[in-house]
């Protein structure tokens, strides 16, 4: 029926048909735009949320089978791995979001990198042209944009596969890597990237290092600790801030209950930092779970409002076979890891020790069973309040199993001390999280007020804990020199990795050219009719590409100061293998830069791993294969959930 149509004095039973009650089935549903989604949803349907579960997982596993693994050195040996492959991984996952591939990429950055050394070599019989580095680097700059134009060019205007197109263009430059090496130079091997007379300026940018045993600061610790503590704290606010509804009148007294909180907690992280792994452990963390439920309830307390009416315990058949199941698989994993001796290095079938299976078949376990829970947990979200607490338990009960595994199996400091505390922390945080659910009031509808500031207080919070890892772990104190410690540097590499992948990430999420990547690789004929530049904006994406693989080429030139006509061919294969480790769909449209970026991460971390462990280094393919097999079947999984979260 028209406007016009529609008469102005309607009759009451129209009246009546458009106050229709919601429960009725026959009430238009609500527009998913209008919903609120809880922090924990809006996480949950993040590309990235398998990427970040993984890393933790498999940083987990080396670390506990290796002694070496987690230190300083170890972790900037890795990470410095993952900077060079970071950088192309994040911007192949942007060419992967627009819907494209790019099989030149690792030849690529190879091909950039003997360019650059040419164009700065010394002339002579074998000699390049000389060039300082500031003209040769803005002209090796010229031809990496050049190569990426090419391809987007081609491939739009041809409608041809980017997988044929740009196989093509790796051919091609595989060929003129090895032709023109042997052509100017007699050999595979071109160099040297020093003979450029401004090079010690252009090594400052490119190639600096930091010495961590000739950075001392006393205190550091102090640092660290109070920023890792600032951290979590600010943390638990911002999720409370975005999970809990306001209350009308604040309350005083619970804002009291906070800084008392908060001190006892703080007190009780200091002690446990100081200890070396012995019982007193457990009366600092008893003064810590204190000090972490006083704080947060008094927060709590003084902000929100009070939950009214908390339901009758209701379990379906559902959520009974997954609390069984996941009860079942931590009281296996407790028994695997009391049945194995812990310090074997036996082999019990090539090539598992009985440490490692041990240790595989527990994370297994442990995982299912913490999985399944959790996955019961979040299923009682929509039940009430008593459902959820007492499910919720649950979960606490299930990381509590594995802290007494942790302290009863182990006698290594590490396990004792460090895993110990974090995992009764989380066992804690949980506990808290869940009579605080029970007792105050969820927000259901958005607060542009509340959101503002809990995301704020969330970029703090993890802003917090990135300076005082880093504190941690550039600088070194006394104590630890005279000690003997290890010496451990990084280079500028890992700087550029991280200012790289912040930057993809902020053109994605803020801004037009953003939002046409995410156009273009879900539809790009639908992208087009309504206005957006589909063949620009591809080919951009190519040239992103090459710009990326042009800068790896600059780092690895400055590093290894040669290259030969091999470098970089294969390397696409990894690039694309941690964007979709990563999150990004193979089809397009789907996908983040940060994913990516942790991709990387997952994939250098088994290089260093098994080398540490003492394994042998001819397995860590496999790893890699195994890594890409479960993070399609984990993503594709987590997706669906994601899609139901969304409805």
């Amino acid at each position: 029926m028209s406007e016009q149509d529609t008469p102005t004095d309607a009759p009451s039973a129209v009246v009546t048909t458009l106050t229709v009650d919601a429960s009725d089935s026959l009430a238009p549903a609500v527009d998913e735009r209008l919903l609120y989604r809880s922090i924990f949803q809006r996480l949950f349907i993040r590309p990235e949320v398998g990427a970040i579960i993984g890393i933790v997982g498999i940083w987990t596993f080396f670390w506990a089978v290796s002694e070496t693994f987690g230190t300083v050195g170890q972790t900037f040996g890795w990470l410095d791995t993952a900077s060079t492959v970071g950088i192309m991984a994040v911007a192949v996952s942007m060419l992967m979001i627009g819907g494209e591939f790019d099989l030149s990429s690792g030849a690529m950055t190879g091909a950039m990198g003997m360019l650059i050394i040419y164009l700065v070599k010394e002339t002579g019989e074998l000699g390049g042209r000389g060039f300082p580095l500031v003209i040769a680097i803005p002209i090796s700059l010229l031809v990496a944009l050049g190569i990426g134009y090419v391809n987007g060019f081609v491939v739009e205007r041809t409608g041809q596969p980017s997988f044929i197109i740009t196989l093509g263009t790796f051919f091609a430059l595989i060929g003129l890597k090895l032709g023109l090496a042997k052509r100017f130079v007699g050999q595979i091997q071109i160099g040297r990237t020093d003979e450029a007379a401004d090079f010690d300026f252009f090594r400052l940018i490119f190639a600096a290092e930091w010495e961590r045993n000739g950075h001392e600061l006393e205190i550091r610790d102090a640092i660290y600790i109070g920023c890792f503590a600032a951290g979590c704290v600010v943390l638990a606010l911002a999720f409370s801030e975005l999970w809990f509804k306001r209350r009308e009148d604040m309350q005083p007294a619970g804002l009291v209950m906070f800084f008392v909180g908060a001190g006892l907690g703080v007190g009780g992280l200091l002690g446990l930092h100081a200890t070396d792994g012995t019982a007193a452990n457990a009366a600092l963390v008893a003064v810590m779970a204190i000090g972490g439920f006083v704080g947060l309830f008094g927060w709590a307390t003084w902000r929100y409002e009070l939950s009214v009416g908390h339901g009758a315990l209701s379990l379906d058949s559902q959520m009974r076979r997954r609390l069984g199941l996941g009860m079942a698989a931590m009281a296996l994993s407790f028994i695997v890891a009391i049945a194995f001796d812990s310090s074997s290095t036996n082999q019990i079938f090539f090539p598992f020790t009985t440490q490692g299976v041990r240790v595989i078949l527990y994370l297994f376990l442990a995982g299912i069973g913490l999985g399944v829970i959790a996955m019961a947990s979040q299923a009682a979200l929509s039940v009430n309040a008593a459902t959820k607490f007492v499910v919720t338990s649950m979960l606490v009960l299930a990381i509590a199993i594995v802290a007494l595994t942790v302290f009863v199996d182990s006698s290594d400091t590490k396990f004792r001390g460090s895993l110990f505390g974090v995992v009764v922390a989380a066992a804690v945080m949980v506990l808290i999280w869940a009579v605080l659910t029970f007792r105050f009031e969820e927000r259901r509808t958005a607060s542009a007020r509340a959101d503002r500031l809990g995301t704020r207080l969330l970029a703090l919070g993890v802003l917090l804990l990135v300076v005082g890892l880093a504190f941690r772990m550039l600088f070194i104190t006394a104590e630890e020199l005279v000690a003997g410690v290890p010496p451990a540097k990084t280079s500028v590499r890992l700087l550029w990795f991280i200012l790289f992948t912040i930057a993809m990430m902020w053109v994605l999420a803020r801004t037009r050219f953003g939002s046409w990547t995410f156009a273009v690789g879900g539809n790009k004929e639908a992208a087009r009719q309504v206005g957006v530049p589909a063949g620009r904006t591809k080919t951009q994406l190519f040239m992103l590409v090459s710009v990326a693989a042009w800068f790896v080429g600059l780092l690895v030139a400055f590093r290894i100061n040669s290259i030969q006509a091999n470098s970089g061919d294969g390397q696409e294969f990894i690039f694309i293998i941690a964007a979709v480790v990563g999150g990004t769909l193979l089809t397009g449209g789907y996908g983040t830069a940060f994913g990516g970026a942790i991709g990387a991460c997952i994939l250098s971390i088994p290089a260093i791993g098994i080398s540490s462990a003492r394994w042998n280094t001819d397995w860590r393919f496999l790893i890699v294969g195994v890594i890409l097999l479960l993070a399609v079947v984990s993503n594709k999984f987590l997706r669906n959930k994601a899609e139901g979260i969304r409805r």
